[in-house]
């Protein structure tokens, strides 16, 4: 398969998944989003883009979590809800978590997901409604913000360099796809803030080494 592979910064800054958030066929972008970074991002990931902003910041990656399904979003973005879904057509879940930097705490694929302890049980049954996934409470490298620890696509997932064998074995038999250890943006192990990704490719930060997209194609299942 072709692979989207690209480098990129967001005015300059190479922590891309604080800014934007994607799946399969939309990228969430602030309203603020250079053009060059947009069309970098729909480039290398065949994307829709979606302009918007996120509890009135420009943190949309940091606040939104989401698979092909559904995204969760914080408790204060009703009406930017009702807009998402109305232009992703995805399922939209307006959390009342008071943990709402979602994509700290979830990552997710469509056959299976994982969620930081910190999260209530009844707020994660919901977010488990929308994404339509079950959502395994864990830890990752004794981080509880496994969301940033963890990137996941439907062909595979990077983790943290530091998880261990356990965790690895434990989040195969989650996501129901093989993985593999990494970093990005030059030794940075938080790799969901350091890029984007979905089943057709990936965004780095320009930080990110040679060495390094080479991990990410590999766990991200880009070389079978």
């Amino acid at each position: 398969m072709t692979i989207g592979r690209r480098r990129a910064s967001y005015h300059g800054n190479p922590f891309l998944g604080i800014y934007a958030s994607t799946n399969n066929t939309h990228t969430l972008f602030p309203y603020e989003a250079p053009e060059k970074f947009v069309d970098a991002v729909g480039s290398a990931l065949g994307t829709k883009a979606v302009r918007c902003s996120i509890s009135g910041s420009n943190l949309n990656g940091l606040y939104s979590a989401m698979n092909s399904r559904g995204i969760v979003l914080p408790g204060l973005d009703g009406k930017a809800g009702e807009r998402i879904g109305a232009e992703t057509g995805l399922e939209v879940l307006v959390s009342r978590e008071r943990w709402n930097a979602h994509r700290n705490n979830i990552a997710a694929n469509d056959k299976g997901g994982i969620i930081s302890e910190m999260v209530g049980q009844k707020e994660r049954k919901g977010m488990e409604d929308c994404l339509g996934v079950e959502l395994v409470p864990m830890r990752i490298a004794n981080y509880s913000t496994v969301g940033s620890l963890c990137v996941v696509n439907n062909r595979g997932f990077l983790a943290h360099y530091a998880a261990s064998e356990d965790e690895m074995k434990e989040l195969e038999g989650i996501f129901k796809v093989g993985g593999g250890k990494g970093s990005a943006n030059g030794g940075t192990g938080f790799v969901a803030v350091c890029m984007l990704a979905n089943d057709k490719g990936y965004v780095v930060g320009e930080s990110t080494t040679a060495f390094e997209m080479g991990r990410v194609e590999e766990a991200l299942g880009f070389l079978g």
